[in-house]
């Protein structure tokens, strides 16, 4: 039997509607102001992508192309995992005003064959409830999930490089009675693509390179539907500061910086940060993100290591999120063995 024109409209609708909800808040601070000059929201699909994950990064403004954030390397930058020489395992917890994530790393390395590392990531945005003229009837639940695996390995004696590959599903389930509203799932493929290069003599200056998000258009109902992924090209530096030891025994400070270019748009972002780190076991972090996806211009971290165990935590500044109440909150707990 033929479906009713208003029947079609209204699961449209509804689909627009709930991947909305998922990515309307994180496009307004995520997407360059290129893009909301072109005629309002990017048409970007999977925008969760560009919500940082792990308190190391956020801590440094996310400018981590070019440094060395241990399992978070795997959405950072892959080529940042071929010098870890310890087995890792981390779990990051962030929240935001628009949802909860959450992701588990494990990195193994393999010695001359290289690094290998795994991670699984839920963007968790809660609940609403299916209602009809007598009240409610179900839950809705929209969700996000990336499934990532990693590979890097080194060059000589200075440079190293990574890739990631990523399985992505937005999906939005329903249970009890929810009518008219269809659970759904979408699904697509990326890779992210990295290198880093120590450039100077002294092994102070890294520079760094990240194709991130490359991949299939995001398909939510037919291919008129489908939305690009939010690739993004990271090019960037990190410097050792020479003499800080005379002033803060066995004291380092590392600074950072990285510009993110928007591929599609050609727009770009700056951000900066700066880590200070007293005998390898407290830390601390400043600094400024521009096109942060949680919305935040600015962040502050703090570390603290002992043995095989650290914990880190950082929290962002400015957006909407802050703005609403709910500054952006990142905690990491690792796991050296």
């Amino acid at each position: 039997m033929r479906q009713r024109r208003s029947s079609v409209r209204y699961r449209v609708r509804y689909r627009v509607r709930s991947l909305q909800r998922i990515a309307f808040a994180v496009a307004l601070c995520a997407a360059p102001a290129a893009s909301r000059a072109q005629g309002g929201l990017s048409t970007e699909g999977a925008l969760f992508l560009l919500v940082p994950v792990g308190a190391r990064a956020v801590g440094l403004g996310q400018a981590v192309v070019a440094s060395d954030v241990g399992s978070e390397s795997i959405w950072a930058n892959p080529a940042g995992l071929a010098r870890l020489t310890k087995n890792e395992l981390s779990i990051n917890h962030s929240q935001t005003v628009v949802a909860t994530g959450d992701a588990l790393n494990i990195v193994v390395p393999a010695g001359k064959a290289g690094v290998i590392a795994a991670s699984a990531y839920l963007m968790n945005y809660g609940q609403q409830q299916a209602t009809d003229q007598f009240g409610a009837t179900g839950t809705i639940y929209p969700r996000s999930y990336v499934i990532a695996a990693s590979y890097a390995a080194t060059i000589g004696s200075r440079v190293s490089a990574g890739v990631t590959y990523k399985f992505i599903q937005e999906r939005v389930d329903c249970s009890g009675t929810c009518g008219n509203i269809p659970a759904f799932s979408a699904s697509t493929n990326a890779l992210d693509l990295g290198v880093q290069a120590i450039v100077d003599k002294d092994r102070r200056l890294t520079v760094g390179l990240d194709i991130r998000d490359a991949g299939l258009k995001l398909q939510v109902n037919d291919a008129p539907q489908s939305d690009p992924l939010p690739t993004r090209i990271h090019l960037g530096a990190q410097y050792l500061v020479p003499g800080i030891e005379r002033s803060i025994p066995d004291g380092e400070l590392r600074v950072s910086a990285e510009v993110v270019e928007n591929a599609s748009l050609g727009a770009a972002a700056f951000r900066a940060g700066g880590e200070l780190v007293y005998r390898k076991l407290f830390f601390l972090r400043l600094g400024v993100a521009g096109g942060s996806g949680d919305g935040a211009s600015a962040a502050v971290g703090l570390g603290v290591k002992r043995g095989g165990i650290s914990m880190d935590f950082a929290r962002g500044f400015g957006g909407f999120s802050s703005d609403a109440g709910k500054p952006p909150t990142y905690l990491t707990l690792r796991f050296q063995f």
